[in-house]
């Protein structure tokens, strides 16, 4: 009996959520939900069956999600401490072509999480990490390697145009010795 109330309990807490996720739903929303899918009015009315399709009814029609953030085991290391990391094993597929992919991706000066982005966009996978169709990595892949050149073309011109800068003489300058033009006098 204790074992069926803490069921219970758990599915209450991921309908409060679901329904906190959902703030086009009132209770009046809810509750018709309740009567055309289940036959009651209250989820206090439900067994145990029915509280855990609704919970997952939520998910599929409404796009709920029930996952708590992960806890690290280091207390002073937050999940938000390196926002901008993604770890890539040996053991996972194509390992090599995703670290090239997260090596450019963080020289162009991305976000690691606006990849997860690009991903999801891109081939409908929602992780970066997850990505193991070969065909899509190369894609990405050869992409990602023609706005680097792209990228160090602009970086090489940049650096150009600094030396020369710094090169040229100042046209003022030049200027204030072929009139004669003193700069102590021109402030007087």
């Amino acid at each position: 009996m204790r074992e069926n109330k803490t069921m219970r309990l758990g599915l209450y807490r991921k309908i409060e959520i679901a329904r906190k996720q959902l703030p086009n739903m009132d209770e009046e929303a809810f509750r018709g939900l309740l009567r055309s899918e289940f036959g009651v009015s209250s989820r206090k009315d439900m067994n145990i069956h029915q509280l855990s399709r609704l919970v997952q009814l939520f998910a599929a029609q409404y796009g709920v999600t029930y996952t708590a953030p992960a806890k690290s085991r280091n207390s002073r290391v937050t999940p938000h401490g390196r926002p901008d990391f993604i770890e890539i094993t040996d053991s996972m597929p194509y390992a090599r072509e995703k670290r090239q992919i997260l090596a450019i991706w963080r020289k162009l000066g991305y976000s690691m999480t606006s990849l997860d982005t690009r991903v999801k966009r891109a081939f409908g996978t929602h992780c970066f990490v997850w990505l193991q169709n070969g065909e899509q990595i190369s894609t990405l892949l050869s992409d990602l390697q023609r706005r680097e050149k792209a990228f160090d073309k602009r970086q090489r011109a940049a650096a150009r145009a600094t030396e020369w800068r710094r090169k040229a003489p100042c046209p003022l300058a030049s200027e204030a010795r072929l009139t004669g033009i003193d700069s102590s006098d021109a402030n007087d």
